[in-house]
């Protein structure tokens, strides 16, 4: 019974904020400027909204941690608040571990493990994990929440369904982004469900990092693995962003920004599978200072073109080649092709400068960021699916290298490891020189025969110019109020004269008492109250 009324329950929760981001975006129904808040009204409400995520359970938990990585489409005052969310859920009660444990096992916990601590260790909004002893060895135990997974079903539809009502109100990129978001969100979060992907992930990391010394994957125990349970090998470690205990174990902060930043790098542009859910909680490091990386539930496995395209970029940073930098974008997927050119080359130069200038404080890199942020809102920037959780990695290394030093650049401290890493890649210049000899070609070719195509329809008279989006979409907000003004405006006028009519019909003053004064406040709110300007909810 409870999950039959589930859907209402997140749905009215919610419908509070549903309806003020509405008028964020779109004032009232048929005239009006869209709602101004000031920041301090932002922030309570950002507050309020993730304290509200936070009592929705493990679907909205889960997704306010991924949404607070996207500052390219959730202005900062949310991302800050998101960013605090953790898996604020208290444990469930240790019967229904038991209960897992039996259901997945066939064996009661006694029959297992030798020694099974009933205080979970962890507990985070899927499962929590328990320490225990297997045959003479301690474990980490994962175990699935019991019911979670319908649970989630309940949630992603109910969060399908409020983004629905968005875009049927708005039109706008941010709301198609935030389709593209919950898309991927949906897919990653029913594989993380299923704990035998773990495994499987684990086994992949560890084959990766075999000749990596400075990084740790707990093996992990077949046997004991299933769709609801996992056991890895128990590791003693201090959080990455616990400065005392990593000072206490002799561990120089330095050195460990940079054996992430290495790690990270490798995992993107040389394995191609990355590490997606890298909270410090995740990522421990041990007696010997090596890196453990924990929780394998989230993983983004990179095809070949994007990890070589992604690859193209990072060259590109490491030689200032702006031009190539901006054609990555393209390629990449996360700029529409729509977008003026100048205006992601302006903003991609001025964020390299700053980013390898040492002299830039924390407060002037994050003032210029968000005035580039500020103009890209205006524009149809999205985010492909594939670039969702590398993002979220890099945030983890930005928020811990700002907090152990305070003029720190990922760009400027990942260069020298890219240049270290890029020969164990496929793109090595000297393997490849025929290759790119052939792209040089097959660009030019492709060049030569855009420009042949435009003299041809310049010929015929068929050549069109077009007026960028970003360009009209004031004046096209500003004509929609006006006509909406005039409509109600009429409206208003047929009132007064139907009034006037019946009056005269009926020789009776009734019918204008009745009709003459919301006819009269209608239009003069029509008179009063500003056109609308362009739709911006921040």
């Amino acid at each position: 019974m409870s999950s039959l009324f589930r859907p209402f329950r997140v749905f009215f929760t919610l419908l509070p904020f549903i309806v003020s981001f509405l008028r964020d975006w779109q004032g009232w129904v048929f005239f009006g400027a869209p709602r101004r808040l000031t920041p301090e009204l932002h922030r309570r409400r950002a507050r309020r909204l993730t304290a509200t995520l936070a009592s929705l359970g493990p679907a909205f938990i889960k997704g306010a941690q991924v949404l607070a990585t996207r500052e390219d489409i959730i202005p900062r005052t949310y991302t800050e608040e998101l960013k605090t969310l953790q898996d604020r859920v208290p444990p469930f009660p240790v019967s229904g571990v038991f209960r897992t444990i039996r259901e997945s096992l066939g064996r009661p916990v006694k029959d297992v493990f030798e020694e099974f601590d009933r205080e979970p260790i962890a507990a985070a909004s899927l499962g929590q994990v328990h320490s225990a002893v297997y045959k003479g060895r301690r474990v980490a135990v994962k175990v699935l929440r019991p019911g979670v997974e319908r649970l989630v079903e309940i949630d992603l539809s109910v969060i399908t369904a409020i983004v629905r009502i968005f875009n049927f109100f708005i039109d706008s990129h941010v709301v198609r982004s935030f389709q593209t978001i919950i898309s991927e969100y949906t897919r990653v979060i029913r594989i993380e469900m299923d704990f035998r992907n773990e495994e499987k992930h684990a086994d992949r990391f560890r084959r990766n990092f075999a000749d990596n010394p400075r990084v740790v994957i707990p093996n992990c125990h077949s046997e004991l693995t299933t769709r609801r349970t996992v056991a890895f090998d128990f590791v003693e470690g201090c959080r990455v962003d616990d400065p005392a205990a990593l000072a206490e174990r002799g561990i120089a902060t330095k050195e460990l920004v940079d054996a992430l930043i290495e790690i990270y790098v490798t995992m993107t542009i040389v394995h191609g599978f990355i590490h997606a859910d890298p909270h410090p909680g995740n990522l421990l490091v041990d007696e010997r200072k090596r890196v453990v990386i924990l929780d394998y539930g989230m993983v983004l496995d990179f095809p070949d073109r994007l990890r070589l395209e992604l690859l193209r970029a990072c060259l590109a940073v490491v030689r200032n080649d702006i031009d190539t930098i901006v054609d990555c974008f393209y390629q990449l997927g996360m700029v529409d092709p729509d977008i003026n050119r100048s205006l992601v080359r302006d903003a991609a130069e001025t964020l390299l400068q700053i980013q390898l200038r040492e002299d830039f404080t924390p407060r002037m890199v994050q003032q210029i960021a968000d005035d580039i942020l500020d103009t890209f809102h205006k524009f149809p920037l999205r985010m492909p699916q594939q670039l969702v959780y590398l993002f979220r990695a890099s945030a983890l290394i930005e928020g811990l290298g700002m907090k152990y030093e305070p003029h720190f650049s990922a760009v400027r401290e990942a260069t020298p490891v890219i240049k270290r890493l890029i020969r164990q890649v496929s793109l090595e210049p000297e393997k490849q020189m025929h290759k790119r000899v052939r792209d040089w070609g097959e660009s030019a070719l492709a060049t030569a025969l855009q420009l042949r195509r435009i003299v041809e329809r310049m010929e015929r008279e068929e050549q069109h110019v077009r007026i960028h989006q970003g360009d009209i979409a004031e004046l096209k907000t500003t004509v929609w109020s006006a006509v909406r003004r005039l409509i109600v405006g009429l409206t208003s006028v047929g009132w007064f004269l139907t009034g006037v009519l019946l009056t005269t019909e009926f020789h009776s003053v009734w019918p204008m008492i009745l009709f003459t004064p919301p006819s009269m406040i209608v239009l003069l709110l029509c008179v009063a109250v500003p056109l609308r300007r362009r739709s911006r909810m921040w």
